[in-house]
């Protein structure tokens, strides 16, 4: 490990000391496999980040032609669901959509609408199936979104920081799933997104650079995690925090502390991308 990831690396650990609720990091230098964690097995509310293995599920049927994303669909009254979106705003039984389009609103704008028909379509037991043939063992989806009954019986969706960063390094290197399937997972995912769901890496990220990504939050708890295109140095990352205090109303103070370690993070692969392993910088 390099002396300038060591200080990295401590920089984290302070950040996380600081924080007065339980933050997790987790960095994987997708150019020489060097990486660190904080908190890294310990378990998170995942919120809307289990979408990503829903969109992966989604475009493995596509692959397998079981699957037209052209297919049309009307939206209905069953669709609804809290909490983000727009398609909750629109009129049952007025709107169709092709199935794509579905799969657009769950990402670019987390449609919580869009993402329940989605579950309902896959079907739970296969997404986790997949989540299960990547490695993952933490990270499940065991409920749908703003599904406050189950929630209240005990059913949540949770991950880990050591899981997200091995979702997106097999979807960076596909070991498991098909390269047409990460690939356009993570077409997907380098799409614009707005307002919250743009999420505390892209906020620490030059506009310029590329970033494939998936944030989430409930109450109490938030997270992204992603790929960042650093040139010449990408990288992945994970953050994420919980027991946000009640006094945090609007998660500023914990958005600010993940931003912050995102900052951190990308200042380092800034300078490793432009300089030379004995630290002058490369023409």
């Amino acid at each position: 490990m390099s002396l300038l990831f060591k200080k990295l690396c401590g920089r984290l650990v302070d950040a996380s000391e600081g924080y007065e609720g339980i933050m997790g990091a987790a960095v994987k230098d997708l150019t020489n496999g060097e990486s660190f964690m904080v908190n890294g097995d310990e378990v998170f509310p995942v919120a809307s980040t289990i979408k990503v293995p829903i969109l992966i599920e989604y475009y493995r049927r596509v692959e397998a032609k079981i699957l037209d994303p052209m297919t049309p669909v009307r939206y209905v009254e069953a669709h609804k669901a809290g909490g983000s979106g727009v398609i909750k705003t629109l009129t049952p039984g007025a709107v169709t959509m092709p199935l794509t389009d579905y799969v657009a609103l769950m990402i670019n704008v987390s449609d919580n609408s869009s993402t329940n028909y989605l579950i309902d379509l896959l079907g739970m037991e296969e997404i986790n199936s997949t989540v299960s043939a990547i490695g993952l063992r933490e990270t499940r989806l065991t409920r749908k979104m703003m599904d406050m009954e189950a929630f209240k019986a005990g059913k949540d969706s949770f991950t880990t920081p050591r899981e997200l960063v091995a979702l997106f390094e097999e979807l960076h290197s596909p070991r498991v799933l098909s390269p047409f399937v990460c690939g356009e997972t993570l077409k997907m995912l380098r799409r614009p997104k707005e307002g919250m769901v743009q999420g505390v890496i892209r906020n620490a990220v030059p506009d310029p650079v590329e970033v494939a990504d998936k944030s989430g939050w409930v109450s109490g708890a938030t997270l992204d995690a992603g790929i960042v295109y650093q040139p010449r140095r990408p990288y992945v990352v994970a953050l994420l925090a919980k027991h946000i205090p009640s006094t945090d109303l609007h998660m500023v103070g914990a958005l600010s502390v993940l931003t912050e370690a995102a900052s951190l993070v990308h200042a380092y692969f800034e300078e490793v991308s432009a300089s030379t392993p004995q630290g002058r910088k490369a023409a």
